[in-house]
């Protein structure tokens, strides 16, 4: 996917998860930035350089949209938390995601209801059997190693019982990592912040349950759906020590 209007800032602070106030590289004006990623996005830094895209609507309560930031200003990630559906959608519709134990995608529905929760895609094969799969946008990373969450998510954790339960009701369902950068060798779930979704996630698994993942090419205007990467519930996972961008 393209971002247009694409401008590089160097970040200076976020007072709070939805907005931070970042400096134009090339005029040098502070502006007031909404961050497209409420969590902690411990890759905000302050002197970070980041990717911000400009918005001409008058009714909006700022110009610029904070997508992507460049950590140690040698990687750039992605922080948009709506892209990775959006890259999804189309890598399920063109067959470029490959889904275990499917050999062709036949039809794609978006934010479709099961149960008591919200999937993010339902679908069916060419052998029309029925699917659902959940993803989830991967912004933590550290020594070539992916892992999520960044933050305890309740949320998250009641989508995967629902990925169960749809296995138990003749469903094939999946848990689709999108690690929103490149260079990644292994991507896992931090027990750390998360045990229990972890504890979860290898319920799911024996269950039946596919967890998949794969990687991003990212540029500042650009984020495209790359290669896959193996999930590994095993690794263990290293914070970089960085503090909550919030607040700052």
């Amino acid at each position: 996917m393209q971002y247009p209007n694409v401008h590089l800032a160097t970040f200076i602070d976020r007072p709070n998860r939805f907005i931070a106030h970042c400096q134009l590289v090339d005029t040098g004006e502070v502006v007031t930035t909404h961050v497209k990623n409420t969590g902690r996005t411990t890759i905000l830094q302050p002197g970070v350089t980041t990717a911000l895209v400009h918005n001409d609507n008058p009714n909006r309560k700022t110009q610029y949209d904070l997508v992507a930031a460049k950590k140690y200003d040698r990687q750039w990630i992605n922080i948009d938390s709506q892209a990775p559906n959006k890259i999804v959608k189309t890598g399920l519709e063109s067959n470029y995601v490959k889904l275990p134990g499917i050999q062709a995608v036949a039809e794609v529905n978006p934010e479709t209801t099961y149960r008591d929760s919200r999937l993010d895609f339902a679908g069916s094969d060419n052998l029309a059997r029925p699917f659902f799969v959940e993803v989830k946008g991967v912004t933590l990373i550290n020594e070539g190693i992916a892992a999520f969450p960044d933050a305890p998510t309740t949320r998250g954790l009641k989508h995967v019982q629902t990925l169960e339960k749809a296995i138990d009701d003749g469903y094939l369902a999946y848990l689709l990592f999108v690690i929103q950068t490149k260079g990644i060798k292994k991507v896992t779930i931090d027990r750390d912040i998360f045990n229990e979704l972890a504890v979860e996630i290898e319920k799911a698994q024996k269950k039946g349950v596919h967890v998949i993942a794969y990687d991003c090419q990212v540029e500042p205007g650009t984020l495209e759906l790359d290669q896959p990467v193996p999930f590994d519930l095993s690794q263990l996972f290293v914070s970089d020590g960085l503090p909550s961008s919030i607040g700052k």
